[in-house]
């Protein structure tokens, strides 16, 4: 298992690795299975959102929102 701040490098990576922005501030949530990281949480538009799986370390982008 991986804990809040391991799944937050990871999705850091993830985004750098898909040439998207890494803005913060920056919010983690957390799930049975996965935590749930996105970026930029102070504006609406231009964010990120990153699911890491909690058992794997798999970090996989969801979605991009446009401004």
């Amino acid at each position: 298992m991986i804990d809040r701040d391991q799944a937050v490098q990871l999705a850091r990576a993830e985004v750098e690795n898909n040439g998207l922005p890494w803005l913060e501030p920056v919010s983690v949530n957390w799930g049975l299975f996965h935590y749930e990281v996105r970026t930029n949480t102070a504006f609406r538009g231009g964010n990120v959102i990153i699911r890491v799986n909690r058992r794997s370390g798999k970090a996989t982008v969801v979605a991009t929102v446009r401004r």
